[in-house]
């Protein structure tokens, strides 16, 4: 007796080996940019000056699109990945300007902050079991503990630091947030619930 084949759908596959030859196709351009844009800057200053600064950045935005292009499944470490990229980054603008003068005071806990702040965020909303509308509400709390963390780096790295008054200012934009989420929780009914999560499918 005959049976039908085993259904299989291809398009995952196609869609890997494409995303599999643009990759390739961008590392070769990158590798043949960065080594073009060293030749010509050794060649008229006769050591590596401005394309210090270019080539670094052409190579962390090669490691970021690593990482878009799906090659690490988990969020953890493609969010941890990125930081580092961020961190390397700034730490060789700032080395190649001289010195290390803003990496360590600034940009350091900046990053490392909106890097925990993300993999915090991702573990809440996996551990939620009616996400909807808490995605939106944990993404805009996200976004202002976030706010209050650059507010704190930036004013003590200016020798301006006011604890009080950016811990009162930035803390009560959480406040609306709040509100807007007890409300859409516990006060709105289930029918405007509905149309609303239809509406920005949640």
């Amino acid at each position: 007796m005959r049976k039908f084949p085993k259904a299989a759908n291809p398009y995952p596959a196609h869609l890997r080996r494409v995303l599999n030859r643009i990759f390739v196709f961008v590392t070769l351009l990158v590798f043949v940019a960065v080594s073009l844009i060293f030749y010509i800057d050794y060649e008229l200053n006769q050591a590596f000056t401005w394309s210090r600064y270019s080539n670094i950045s052409i190579l962390a935005g090669w490691g970021i699109l690593y990482f878009s292009f799906g090659y690490v499944r988990s969020f953890y470490k493609v969010i941890t990945g990125i930081g580092m990229i961020c961190l390397v980054l700034l730490f060789g603008l700032d080395f190649f300007n001289g010195g290390l003068a803003w990496f360590v005071p600034l940009a350091l806990p900046i990053v490392i902050g909106t890097t925990v702040i993300g993999i915090v965020y991702w573990s809440v909303i996996r551990a939620l079991s009616v996400r909807g509308f808490n995605v939106i509400g944990f993404f805009f709390i996200a976004v202002v503990l976030l706010s209050m963390l650059v507010n704190f780096f930036i004013t003590r790295y200016q020798e301006e630091t006011d604890p009080l008054n950016w811990i009162i200012i930035t803390g009560l934009q959480l406040l609306p947030v709040v509100v807007i989420m007890i409300y859409v929780k516990y006060v709105l009914g289930e029918r405007t619930k509905r149309k609303i999560a239809r509406k920005f499918h949640l």
